[in-house]
């Protein structure tokens, strides 16, 4: 079972394998901005990977539209559109 180290809450959170991260997030209390529901269109869930990067599933057409294809660099995700594949540590600074 996967772990999220969410920072800076400083806090764990164990998902199933292949869990969307967004919904992990929101499950465990955290507020994750969204006007789209999920759907890949509003960019407002974007969180940082921090750590684990190859624990997450690979970036989808719609985030690619959205974020490019900018990974490499800026460590940014949609969270809606991120499934969690093994422990990772992941930044919502910007949701708080």
């Amino acid at each position: 079972m996967p772990t999220i180290k969410v920072l800076p809450a400083q806090r764990d959170i164990d998902v199933k394998d292949g869990k969307i991260l967004r919904d992990a997030l929101m499950e465990a209390g955290f507020d994750i901005k969204s006007t789209c529901g999920g759907c890949a269109s509003c960019a407002h869930c974007v969180v940082v990977i921090s750590e684990g990067e190859d624990n997450i599933s690979e970036t989808s057409f719609e985030e690619k539209q959205i974020l490019g294809n900018v990974f490499h660099l800026t460590k940014e995700r949609l969270s809606c559109q991120t499934k969690v594949l093994g422990d990772i540590s992941v930044d919502i600074s910007a949701h708080l």
